[in-house]
């Protein structure tokens, strides 16, 4: 409200980012109640995400909310919990926030523009959204239900590589729309996954992707300095109050150079430190 904006912010939730200005970008949520939505009759309170940027002294001076740029009426899974976002992510190259909003399967850049930006969303990153995923025939190549999604190239505009854990809830696997797991679909599984963007060209490619046994939520990948990737495959299908941790060799078919199985202990985000 101090902001200028009459919705309030309910909790803060999986991820925050500190910008190099000293100002602390915040992911929360707020509701919204909605009358009558298509295949929702009567009132429904929608859950959606917003961002508040906070000076050094904690003052908001920027806000942004998934009501005032995104249609409430796209909503392909667990409604109305409707965005879900898990990763907050800034952009240094053109001063930007990218966003990963689990519930829509999507990627997206938000104008921020260090703070003097107009909150538009500049493209979506997955299936239905502004990319055209090159040498693919299949919308089952995309990433859906995703977590941690972050830049890992030394540049984040132009061609710029995005790494993530797909996790692949919901999992499109042909041009009807059957999703995996359902009434004769193949199996869920999930991936950590690199992807390589053209924001220019609005095309996007996969790098490298290692299929894992299907992990529902939580799980990240990081690039180690030796150039293995580091993955947690948090409630692995065949542990689901455990997770599993792996070191892979960066190669189109990875090696296991290192695991480590957890019992009775999930993990939402593993991170490598160094030595």
């Amino acid at each position: 409200i101090k902001a200028g904006y009459k919705w309030l912010a309910n909790s803060i939730h999986h991820d925050f980012t500190i910008l190099p200005n000293g100002h602390l970008l915040l992911l929360v949520n707020t509701n919204k109640d909605f009358t009558d939505l298509p295949g929702f009759p009567g009132k429904t309170t929608v859950l959606g995400d917003a961002i508040v940027d906070l000076d050094p002294d904690f003052n908001p001076v920027w806000v942004w909310s998934t009501f005032d740029h995104l249609d409430v009426n796209r909503h392909p899974m667990m409604f109305p919990d409707w965005t879900h976002s898990n990763s907050l992510v800034y952009s240094p190259d053109d001063g930007n926030l990218v966003l990963s909003m689990r519930h829509q399967s999507w990627v997206i850049k938000i104008d921020y523009a260090n703070g003097q930006g107009t909150g538009d969303i500049l493209w979506r990153l997955g299936y239905g959204g502004d990319f055209t995923l090159v040498n693919s025939t299949s919308p089952a190549d995309w990433f859906y239900a995703q977590h941690y999604a972050h830049i890992s190239s030394s540049n984040s505009t132009g061609i710029v590589q995005m790494t993530m854990f797909d996790n692949g809830d919901n999992r499109i696997l042909d041009a009807s729309g059957t999703t995996c797991g359902s009434t004769g679909a193949p199996d869920c599984y999930s991936r950590p996954a690199i992807f390589q963007l053209d924001e220019n060209a609005k095309t996007a490619q996969i790098l490298w992707a290692y299929p894992t046994v299907y992990s529902f939520w939580g799980g990240d990948i990081q690039e180690l300095p030796n150039s293995d990737l580091f993955v947690d495959v948090n409630t692995p299908a065949d542990n689901l109050a455990g997770a599993r941790i792996l070191e892979l060799t960066h190669d189109p078919t990875p090696q296991t150079v290192w695991q480590l199985d957890i019992n009775g202990q999930k993990s939402y985000r593993t991170t490598h430190l160094p030595s």
